[in-house]
């Protein structure tokens, strides 16, 4: 009989790594893929041969159901990240103002492009929520906003009142407002603060969104955005290859949004989790900002936190890379209760 093991950990080809270390560097939904998804996975070997549907018109379709919104609206590609490049490199922005601490891809994306970059940091005494203080940053010689809603690593959400502000300020000025929601959907209300809709009627606004973390599908690599420019999702399309998401990744995207109970057994797990977590966090030296998301940006006088949780066990991400923060911060991931309770006593053999 054929031995159809593979001489070779899956794990090689990732970038998980080959030990026992608890991985709370990774804030994606802490489910795994959804049951609709994996009970397909052995159909994937006949359709792995066949060439994608490069506009992704099935998978669009659900996504407009889902959203309320016409399929001409929407693009997907190859993850978020895939998406904001294209965005850039088709809009060629000459001056921006990225909202910070945040994704530090947005910064990396505009200076490919030669764009100047003016970073709008939050307060960290005010949770580093995003204040009116935008509002005039936007109004000063520039062409493009980014932010993130929930924001990452903060888990700060922008209020619905500043949000429709801003986007007034950037119609007033013709400024271009790409909005990344790749959390959004951790919020049990998240209708009450998307932009996708509107984004759909805009000429200056865009989303951005992925299944990355919503649906736990990293591997697959799948993202889509809304806009009613369709003159900017045709220059995007024209910013990359064809057939930028593959066969398998968008059946498992259409079988995602079919599951109907995925994400009420998100909040679930998460709302009390991450209640439960928060409150844990509290008896230790560190100082936890409270989030919306599923994360939490935690800030403690002991240098290398990181570097400390790291030889304990503990993978966490060291947030030195993101704008105004440093090794004092990381951020950590609200995982099931067993491993949130190992992560709490790992903080007590560091701290008590």
């Amino acid at each position: 009989m054929e031995d159809k093991t593979i001489p070779f950990s899956w794990k090689s080809i990732t970038e998980t790594m080959e030990n026992s270390l608890l991985d709370f560097s990774v804030n994606i939904n802490a489910l795994g893929i959804p049951e609709t998804v994996k009970q397909q996975l052995p159909n994937l070997s006949d359709i792995a041969g066949v060439y994608p549907d490069s506009g992704c018109k099935y998978l669009s379709s659900c996504l407009a159901k889902k959203y309320h919104i016409r399929t001409s609206r929407i693009l997907c590609g190859n993850g978020a990240d895939d998406l904001l490049y294209r965005l850039v490199f088709a809009a060629k922005p000459k001056h921006a103002v990225v909202c910070e601490p945040t994704f530090e891809e947005y910064s990396r994306a505009l200076k490919l492009v030669g764009c100047e970059v003016h970073h709008y940091t939050g307060k960290a005494d005010n949770n580093f929520s995003l204040d009116e203080g935008i509002l005039p940053a936007i109004q000063t010689d520039c062409d493009m906003v980014f932010l993130c809603n929930p924001n990452n690593p903060t888990g700060q959400i922008v209020s619905p009142q500043l949000l429709h502000r801003i986007i007034e300020c950037c119609q007033r000025n013709q400024v271009l407002l790409a909005v990344d929601e790749c959390f959004i959907e951790f919020l049990p209300d998240w209708e009450k603060y998307t932009l996708k809709g509107l984004a759909a009627q805009s000429e200056n606004l865009i989303v951005i969104d992925a299944f990355t973390k919503t649906y736990s599908m990293a591997g697959f690599r799948l993202g889509f955005c809304i806009s009613g420019n369709a003159d900017l999702l045709s220059d995007m399309r024209l910013c990359g290859q064809s057939f930028a998401v593959s066969t398998p990744a968008q059946l498992a995207g259409v079988c995602a949004l079919m599951d109907r109970s995925y994400m009420e057994k998100t909040y679930q797990m998460l709302s009390p989790e991450r209640e439960w977590l928060f409150s844990e966090l509290q008896v230790f030296p560190l100082k936890v900002y409270p989030s919306k998301g599923n994360f939490f940006l935690i800030k403690t006088e002991k240098r290398n936190i990181g570097q400390i949780l790291l030889e304990n066990g503990v993978k966490v991400r060291d947030c030195s890379r993101f704008y105004g923060l440093d090794s004092d911060y990381c951020r950590i991931a609200i995982l099931t209760h067993d491993k949130n309770m190992a992560l709490v006593k790992v903080l007590k053999t560091i701290f008590i």
